[in-house]
């Protein structure tokens, strides 16, 4: 069974144009991301899956200078950037993780495994609903499940956002990874500037250390909550 974690990231954004490419004491986000993404152990490969716009180029560069594959598709059709892509890469199992998660934690995207292999399902997640903070969102699915979406009459919103139509059918089983605590509310995604501010505080303050788990970040806000108000008006 092969696990392959497809990131989605394009340079396009309307709020924060350019954000996986933003700097950190010198390096990317998406560098950032990466790097912690590769601490997964039970993830066999790790492809950046953006679309075929010009803005891209820069990315892809990026990308392949640090060392991972990247899979050129759609730029509307998320969904068909996926199936491509795991079909290129042989993948049994997808993993989708964004690329606005800087904080993605591999402990917990090895856990999501873990309950997708034990539960014997066609999706496990960690957002139905989501006890962790957002930008920790982590979705693991099959290839079968993928390739039944690609075929069905999907909306446009389907097709953009991917997991829609899995999650919302009934012909699909379903299960979830909750945590004990309900953190759903804390934003720890980049999808504004606010969001660069507080995750630009949040690295400076573990510097230069970069695998730190999300418990820490938990830890840190309850001593220093004042760092975390900058988004705190920007909702889930």
């Amino acid at each position: 069974m092969r696990v392959v974690a497809i990131v989605q990231a394009r340079m396009g954004s309307t709020r924060l144009p350019g954000k996986v490419l933003k700097t950190i004491n010198n390096s990317s986000v998406i560098s950032l991301l990466l790097a912690r993404l590769s601490k997964a152990k039970l993830v066999d490969q790790i492809v950046i899956a953006t679309s075929i716009a010009e803005e891209n180029k820069e990315l892809i560069q990026h990308v392949n200078q640090l060392g991972y594959e990247v899979y050129a598709g759609s730029e509307d059709d998320v969904l068909d950037r996926f199936y491509e892509a795991s079909k290129r890469y042989d993948a049994d199992v997808i993993v989708r993780i964004t690329g606005d998660c800087p904080f993605v934690d591999p402990l917990l995207v090895d856990e999501v495994i873990r309950g997708y292999i034990n539960s014997k399902v066609d999706y496990f997640s960690n957002v139905m609903p989501p006890t962790y903070p957002d930008g920790l969102d982590t979705e693991v699915f099959s290839f079968n499940a993928l390739s039944l979406a690609k075929e069905s009459k999907l909306s446009a919103q389907d097709k953009e956002h991917v997991t829609p139509f899995i999650r919302n059918s009934d012909i699909f089983t379903k299960s979830n990874l909750y945590f004990d605590k309900d953190y759903s509310y804390i934003r720890l995604t980049l999808d504004e500037p606010e969001d660069f501010t507080l995750i630009e505080n949040i690295y400076n303050h573990f510097y230069p250390e970069i695998h730190f788990s999300w418990l820490k970040i938990i830890e840190l806000r309850d001593k220093n909550a004042g760092i975390f108000e900058v988004n705190k008006n920007f909702k889930r």
